[in-house]
């Protein structure tokens, strides 16, 4: 019996868009703690070109599969998983090398959020590190607190919109350059 299979991009060395690479190979299984996710969209961010292009203290050595977000249906969950069902329409922030391009990836469920009905997949896509990024900035780098005052370069940008969304209800006063 032939196994089923599915198809992902792997940078298969440092460079530009010329050393991405489609592969073919086994759908992965969802191990304990995880849920396997059919993509539909997948994020392409500077962050992507730039790690596929440069060399980064500690990040993971090629070849690797890059998207740092992506959105799709949960198709499996393995043992242990709650609150996630077959179905289920998820939002991701992926970890390092084990990115969104691909058709499926397996992922710990607890990184996954769901998407609300009606949320385009591809729209959906750009939030996950953009919100984690500025969360971590405001809240574990500068440890901010209600009433105080941040300016925001890019404030048009995605982390700085997120930066400004999240000072809002954090009750900062906040200032934006763009």
């Amino acid at each position: 019996m032939t196994q089923p299979t599915h198809h992902r991009i792997i940078v298969s060395e440092r460079g530009g868009p010329q050393v991405l690479r489609l592969v073919e190979e086994p759908i992965p299984v969802a191990g304990p703690g995880e849920a396997r996710v059919r993509v539909e969209a997948a994020g392409v961010s500077a962050y992507d070109v730039m790690l596929r292009g440069h060399r980064f203290p500690g990040f993971t050595k090629v070849p690797y599969t890059p998207g740092c977000d992506f959105v799709g249906v949960v198709e499996e969950v393995g043992a242990g998983v709650e609150g996630l069902e077959p179905g289920s329409r998820v939002a991701a922030s992926t970890r390092l090398g084990d990115g969104g391009y691909a058709e499926t990836i397996c992922q710990p469920a607890d990184r996954l959020v769901l998407v609300p009905d009606g949320v385009d997949p591809a729209e959906a896509t750009c939030l996950p590190t953009n919100y984690l990024t500025a969360y971590l900035a405001m809240h574990g780098t500068a440890a901010v607190e209600s009433g105080e005052q941040i300016l925001v370069h890019g404030a048009a940008g995605g982390v700085g919109s997120e930066l400004l969304e999240l000072g809002g209800l954090a009750g900062l006063e906040m200032y934006g350059t763009a």
